[in-house]
């Protein structure tokens, strides 16, 4: 029988540090022989999955991705540990994701960054790549000293595909963005405050969600279908796919975070809170928990607590982020 939730509700200079309280990197001494071989094992801090040592010391970053409908199928979305996408302006979301498991040969169209863009970028604490921006963006980044990789001051970090109209033409890649931050001496280590625990998400009695529809608003409506262990990603009845190989996008793990967005006094440049409280949803294999957000101040993480205040973790895996305003339509089934 169906599920229906129908909902009308109504940082300066970066500090490369964490506040997160989940270790990344155990330590394993077998046998508990004071002779025996120490061994390290690895986690990623974005999906949750154990990595090798090399791969965990990858630079992370981050890309913001154009969503428009010229601009579809993307290339190198498949690859991201984790995609938020949010409101931008003209009715269509835009996507910034985040970088660090999985190389990627080619990301894009890259777009411009927005305010709550940078947001998403301190709170990861990390640097990102864009082209171009807002003014308000553009105060910011100047005034706070933000790590903007910008198309505009750093050409040779991307390119131009002449096989797309230019609007939607600049691409970059894995390689390229590492080499820029390790040019410009930016000192990252990998750190999330995400949790991670999959035996969180074998229980049955947690409501099922084999599909998730979300209705932005009359020009936009993203959803997600279950089938073999992940979410398979589509705008309206269109299924998301890799550019290059025509892969389907899939995460484990689907984040819907409620909050407001408004126009500013312009008409066009959005306003989206991130700093505060919300309800959200957390869907993850073939279920759902209905929780909510919070996020003390733009120093702070977002995190995800259930009826008792506790943080509900995600199951290994990537994830797909949604930030979206109040008066969305939800559907869960």
């Amino acid at each position: 029988m169906k599920k229906l939730i129908s909902l009308f509700l109504c940082l300066p200079l970066m500090i490369f540090s964490s506040c997160s309280k989940s270790s990344e990197k155990k330590t394993n001494i077998k046998n508990q022989d004071p002779a025996a071989k120490v061994e390290e094992e690895y986690f990623s801090p974005y999906t949750g999955e154990k990595i090798t040592k090399e791969t965990y010391n990858k630079i992370p970053f981050m890309v913001i991705i154009e969503n428009s409908k010229d601009a579809r199928p993307q290339s190198g979305l498949i690859n991201a540990d984790i995609v938020y996408e949010t409101m931008a302006e003209g009715g269509i979301p835009r996507f910034i994701a985040l970088y660090h498991k999985e190389d990627s040969e080619k990301i894009g169209p890259v777009r411009s960054a927005r305010p709550y863009f940078l947001d998403i970028a301190i709170e990861n604490k990390l640097p990102f790549a864009h082209c171009g921006y807002s003014e308000e963006a553009k105060e910011r980044i100047e005034k706070e000293n933000l790590p903007s990789l910008n198309e505009f001051k750093y050409g040779n970090a991307y390119w131009r595909d002449k096989n797309r109209i230019y609007e939607h033409s600049l691409y970059t890649s894995s390689s390229k963005l590492r080499g820029l931050i390790k040019e410009k001496n930016i000192s990252i280590t990998p750190k999330s405050s995400l949790k991670f625990n999959k035996d969180y998400w074998q229980t049955n009695n947690l409501p099922a969600a084999a599909s998730a529809t979300l209705k932005l608003n009359k020009y936009y409506t993203t959803s997600y279908i279950y089938k073999n262990g992940l979410y398979y990603k589509y705008i309206s009845s269109d299924q998301c796919l890799n550019r290059e190989d025509s892969a389907p996008l899939t995460a484990s793990n689907i984040i819907i975070q409620i909050t407001d967005i408004t126009l500013q006094k312009d008409g066009l440049h959005l306003d989206i809170k991130l700093i505060g409280e919300g309800e959200a949803y957390i869907i993850s294999n073939g279920k759902f928990v209905k929780c909510k957000w919070f996020k003390k101040d733009s120093n702070s993480n977002t995190i995800l607590l259930d009826e008792q205040n506790k943080e509900i973790p995600l199951s290994p895996g990537k994830t797909w982020w949604n930030i979206i305003d109040k008066k969305s339509q939800i559907e869960i089934k």
